[in-house]
């Protein structure tokens, strides 16, 4: 309400009628709320809530933005009116949950045009200069292309070293250099609430902030006005040609302003002098600045992501005593399944030894366990897959891939926005896992740092140096979302490295196993690649999803391509690469490729793995969605390819699939995510049918008989 004590609700309806009725009264009208919205306090706001101010900005903004495109200046003091009350919102921890029922009724089913203004008409061709700073610098070199957004790096800003909570949902960057006088600089802080806060990597979002900082200080220079950036969210987009902005998750969502999947919004805030209470701001000049989408993963865990509530949202772990282990195939929580060839649902060289088994993954059962503790179970069949596991000096650790609902939506559309995937990390400490009794595991989502915000995450392979655990993963993009700016990579990826319109790319993050985290590190660059005529190439070529890292010599290898055989390697840090082997391989007679990478080479002569490794290759057959896996036998000194199965080790097997009653999403899919040598013992952790995680072990004295026996095993040579 204002000072006169009357509310503002019935003056924002009222304004709603006005637009395009009466240009001097919109204007009047616009003018006494901007004045009223100055003087609400926390009480005040919750009433005007209730009473529908909310949902009445929403509504004339809307109606501004159809009816007066040739009126910007009252469009924009329309529009400014939203964006106060939302940051004001904010800045109390009001949620109005009318204004945003209002939202999911009717922003989904929106035209485009009706998505371009909201915060200070979008800022997006400046938000796509932020998003260039940030992730947009690894895009560019991980495909060796200039971007052409922004033409230089603006100056580095002095940097930060944490946050301090002020009051309520204000936080205070520590700046790592002593004050400057006052009036020499702005003071720099975080408005959301504390339990967003708890999910983020600090370091990575004072090093972020550290970058866009000299670009957010260009937009507005008057020192004296207070900038408010929203931070992104993962359902917006800067895909769409004509700088709008959208939900999609890929191009085929409705588009939505940035705001539209929650209640509250996180800013970043500028101000010209210390904030004592936060009150400050009611009444303070604002200037709402660029969306910064690159910062969003790093503070933002929306209630309504995944659907799941409060407690997904704030991605709690559960520590469970567990019968068994993340290991078991044959004790606790493994569920064994029949071997025999009629009713073994795969087949291939594994299975010929009599000592093998074969089992469902222990992550089922642990993913359904948090599933139902935290409020994640929901209708239709849900899936495990692509597991990667890893034994450390810290204890055995595990991720998995789990999406639900697979009768509601494709995993590849617009709905992913909605139903996004999960990746679970379980990690069974080395006490623990030492012990005899039930052991302990801490189960839950990883959070994710640095990322952008628009991206799915999938097939983490993990692999450790020293103490330190890693992942690389795929990242799946829109191509389009940077067709504006990095025209180049949008023709390299629409010929090579695409899956249905979608930018694949290769990405290094570092896993903190006690905050159950994975933050983003870079995008490895190769060096030196060459084409078939001879051609230097500084990027990318072909469709190589997995890229797979281990350690090798004093250093890292990456081993980037089968056909042909590309090997590259790295003295120091897991940035850039340089070729080691570059050759055809040619496959013997009766071997259909090309063959591509599955999981991390493993130890085939002991674990010390001086001798031979093994590596877990696969095909598609043509024609069809049918998958089979080979094993080739590597150098472990030189990283030369030495022999190859003559059959495939693993796949589905055809006729017996007819007897299974489960879900299937791909019933060709047979895909093998991670190997582990294991007290003499070898298992293979395998992703069937696109929803089950299965492992088949058998003695790696059996699995070495295989490998000498040239019945069974061919020799290569590069």
């Amino acid at each position: 309400m204002d000072p006169s004590g009357e509310l503002l609700a019935p003056l924002a309806f009222d304004l709603v009628g006005l637009i395009d009725v009466s240009d001097r009264f919109t204007s009047e009208a616009a003018a006494q709320l901007h004045h009223g919205l100055n003087t609400l306090h926390r009480l005040a706001l919750e009433q005007e809530a209730r009473e529908g101010l909310g949902e009445a900005l929403a509504i004339a903004y809307y109606k501004a933005i159809v009816l007066l495109p040739n009126r910007p200046a009252l469009m924009q003091a329309v529009a400014d009116l939203l964006l106060r009350y939302r940051f004001l919102c904010a800045l109390e921890g009001v949620d109005d949950r009318r204004a945003h029922a209002f939202w999911w009724r009717h922003g989904l089913d929106r035209e485009l045009l009706e998505s371009r203004s909201l915060h200070a008409l979008a800022h997006l061709e400046a938000s796509l200069q932020a998003e260039e700073l940030c992730f947009g610098r690894h895009l560019a070199d991980y495909f060796a292309v200039e971007p052409g957004c922004v033409a230089q790096r603006p100056p580095a800003s002095l940097g930060f070293t944490g946050l301090e909570l002020v009051l309520g949902h204000l936080w205070r960057f520590r700046r790592d250099h002593p004050p400057e006088p006052a009036g020499a600089e702005r003071h720099l802080y975080l408005l959301a609430p504390p339990s967003h806060v708890a999910v983020v990597d600090t370091d990575q979002l004072c090093g972020l902030v550290a970058q866009l900082l000299p670009l957010l200080l260009s937009w507005c220079p008057d020192p004296e006005t207070v900038i408010c950036a929203p931070l992104g969210t993962r359902k917006v987009s800067l895909s769409k040609q004509g700088l709008h902005s959208s939900s999609t998750y890929f191009d085929g969502g409705k588009p939505v302003p940035f705001s539209l999947n929650r209640s509250l919004d996180p800013y970043l805030v500028l101000t010209p002098s210390p904030l004592v209470h936060g009150t400050e701001l009611r009444s303070a000049p604002l200037w709402f600045g660029p969306l910064l989408d690159s910062l969003s993963s790093l503070v933002f865990r929306d209630l309504l992501d995944y659907q799941l509530g409060e407690p997904a949202f704030r991605h709690q772990v559960l520590e469970c005593r567990s019968p068994g282990s993340l290991l078991d195939v044959e004790r606790g929580t493994a569920a064994l399944l029949p071997t025999s060839p009629e009713r073994c649902l795969v087949e291939g060289l594994l299975l010929r030894s009599g000592r093998a088994r074969f089992a469902l993954t222990p992550c089922h059962q642990f993913a359904d366990r948090y599933a139902r503790a935290q409020g994640l179970s929901g209708h239709g069949p849900s899936g495990v897959m692509n597991q990667s596991l890893l034994a450390t000096a810290a204890g055995v650790l595990s991720t998995w891939r789990y999406e639900r609902n697979f009768d509601s939506w494709s995993g590849r559309s617009a709905d992913v926005a909605r139903h996004p995937s999960l990746n679970f990390l379980a990690w069974e400490p080395r006490d623990s896992a030492a012990g005899s009794a039930a052991r302990s595991l801490r189960i839950g989502p990883l959070t994710y740092s640095g990322y952008p915000s628009e991206c799915k995450i999938e097939d983490l392979r993990l692999f450790a140096l020293g103490e330190q655990v890693y992942a690389i993963a795929a990242l799946i993009l829109s191509r389009s979302r940077y067709r504006s700016w990095l025209p180049e990579i949008s023709a390299e990826a629409a010929a090579n490295n695409t899956i249905d319109d979608m930018l694949v790319l290769q990405s290094v993050g570092r896993l903190d196993l006690w905050r159950g985290d994975l933050s983003f590190l870079h995008l490895p660059v190769l060096h030196g690649l060459r084409d078939p005529e001879g051609v230097a190439v500084q990027r990318p070529r072909g469709f190589e999803k997995n890229w797979l890292l281990c350690p090798w010599r004093q250093g890292l290898a990456l081993l980037y391509s089968v056909q042909p055989w590309q090997v590259f390697a790295s003295e120091h840090g897991l940035q850039h690469w340089h070729p080691l082997h570059d050759a055809p391989l040619e496959l013997p007679a009766g071997i259909q490729g090309p063959l591509r990478n599955s999981a991390h080479p493993f130890p085939l002569d002991g674990l010390e793995g001086q001798g031979r490794w093994g590596l877990v290759v696969h095909r598609r057959r043509q024609q069809s969605y049918i998958y089979d896996q080979y094993l080739l036998v590597l150098s472990a000194v030189t990283l030369e390819p030495l022999r190859i199965s003559r059959v495939p080790v693993l796949s589905v097997n055809l006729e017996a699939v007819g007897l299974d009653r489960g879900f299937r999403k791909n019933p060709g899919v047979c895909y093998v995510s991670s190997v582990l040598v294991c007290d003499d013992e070898v298992q293979f952790y395998f992703n069937l049918f696109d929803c089950r995680t299965c492992v088949l072990s058998l003695p790696l004295a059996d699995l070495r008989a295989m490998v000498d026996d040239d019945a069974q095993f061919c020799a290569l040579s590069l």
